[in-house]
């Protein structure tokens, strides 16, 4: 059910609720009003009665009452009748009650006076007391000289509470149609076309139309709405931009890249070879100088450049053109031992101890060598990093909760600032003296092509940290 026709519905159930009870109340005070009313003919006529028989007594004429009592016969009038304590009917409107009992009659219905609709009837006793007046003739010796009944009919009563009931009801039904009417009309145009014209935007904005452009007339929290769906629209549609032109530049400078280690890659092979050359006539030139001679120096530190300018150019190659993996199952605390084992020496000459903490990993899908030689990298760069000693750890944890492994290779030296950590793994980067500058971007393009990541943290003066993320396979 949608959430117009829930608001119709619970404002209808609640209208009719209230209508309800409002028309209950009403009904209620209509009818205590009735009651009052026919309280208050009794009461009159009670009086009357009351008056004319004293006046008549007084006069002398009691026996011309009978002749008053034929007088008030009436529609709604069963009966008036005067009887004594003990319930003798002295006399009545009802000729044929005179000299019965009380007791013997019914007062609340009409088989007394033999009414074949069997209607409700009213009764009402009221003292006649014997006061000064009346004790010349009935003496002091009773206080109460007989009881007046006067019974009339409900019927009336009762048509009118019928009739006020239906006017009451229809008057109540009328309401709730209109009010409910009103109520839906409202909704519809304040809460469900607006809605619906929303809902039908936000349906072109995911097929990718982001031109849509709600109308934020009116006020309201529906034009706040509109004013908001208009202002993410707006930016959705600047951040898509955004992101075009970012994806744009980001392939023109992958392209560029491309083309460049292409480049990079087949200047650096036509450099290999005549560096190779160039090294091994050196090599002959030098046997001819004596040990004693400059020459002989001289042709071994151009030997020492040439094997520098070898391993730049080998890093490039790797670099522009990484080999394709061989993936097998690895031992990656195996790996850790070895780096261990190849920069021990390495370390001790820089007064670095190597701390290893390895957890017990199962084997996973790797190509052994690549994955080697980017942990070397990692670690060389954090040996150069220690020039006056530290600890390089070499840690691995099997992080089962999100199915990775993680490797960490970290130092105890001076880190490295804000911006610089930014730019770690760009190809030549190097904040030392020596060295390619190509180690950590091998070591990243190595992690990547596993389908893992490679994060960098540095604090400045307590050291650098890497941790490289591999997928866990078996």
């Amino acid at each position: 059910m949608s959430l117009h026709k829930k608001f119709i519905l619970f404002a209808v159930l609640f209208a009719g609720a209230v209508v309800s009870f409002l028309s209950w109340q009403t009904f209620e005070t209509v009818k205590g009003l009735v009651r009052d009313n026919q309280q208050e003919k009794v009461d009159l006529l009670s009086e009357v009665i009351g008056n004319g028989l004293k006046t008549t007594m007084l006069e002398g004429r009691g026996r011309d009452f009978q002749k008053f009592l034929d007088t008030l016969i009436a529609e709604d009038i069963v009966a008036v009748r005067i009887h004594t304590r003990n319930g003798l009917i002295l006399t009545s409107s009802m000729p044929g009650e005179i000299g019965r009992r009380v007791s013997e009659m019914s007062v609340v219905g009409s088989s007394a006076v033999g009414d074949p609709e069997k209607r409700e009837v009213y009764s009402k006793s009221v003292l006649i007391r014997n006061d000064q007046l009346c004790r010349r003739c009935h003496g002091d010796q009773e206080t109460i000289n007989g009881i007046l009944d006067v019974v009339l009919y409900t019927h009336e009563t009762d048509r009118v509470l019928v009739e006020s009931a239906r006017r009451i009801g229809l008057v109540g039904l009328a309401s709730l149609v209109l009010f409910s009417a009103g109520i839906g009309l409202l909704s519809f145009r304040q809460v469900k076309r607006p809605l619906d014209e929303i809902v039908r935007s936000l349906d072109r904005v995911r097929e990718g139309n982001l031109g849509v452009k709600l109308p934020e007339g009116g006020g309201g929290e529906m034009g706040r709405l509109a004013e908001g769906v208009n202002a993410v629209v707006s930016e959705l549609g600047r951040s898509r931009r955004e992101i075009d032109r970012c994806m744009t530049d980001k392939t023109m400078y992958v392209d560029r890249m491309a083309s460049l280690g292409e480049l990079a890659a087949a200047v650096a092979h036509d450099i290999k070879n005549p560096l190779a050359g160039i090294s091994g006539a050196l090599q002959v030139l030098a046997e001819d100088f004596p040990e004693e001679s400059p020459r002989k120096e001289i042709a071994r530190e151009i030997l020492r450049e040439i094997e520098r300018l070898d391993a730049a150019v080998k890093d490039l190659l790797i670099y522009a053109r990484p080999p394709e993996l061989n993936l097998i199952l690895t031992d990656i605390n195996a790996i850790i031992e070895r780096v261990k084992c190849r920069i021990e020496e390495d370390a001790a000459s820089r007064g670095v101890t190597i701390d290893v903490t390895a957890d017990t990993i199962s084997e996973t899908l790797a190509d052994p060598e690549e994955l080697e030689r980017a942990i070397m990298n990692l670690a060389l760069y954090c040996l150069q990093a220690m020039q006056g000693g530290g600890t390089l750890t070499l840690d691995s944890h099997d992080n089962r909760d999100s199915g990775e492994i993680e490797i960490i290779v970290a130092d105890t030296g001076g880190g490295m600032r804000n911006g610089t950590i930014a730019d770690v793994f760009k190809p030549s980067f190097s904040t030392k003296h020596s060295g390619t500058g190509f180690g950590l971007a091998i070591a990243r393009n190595v992690v990547e092509s596993h389908s893992g990541r490679i994060e960098a943290e540095s604090v400045a003066g307590a050291g650098t940290t890497f941790r490289i993320f591999l997928r866990r396979k078996r």
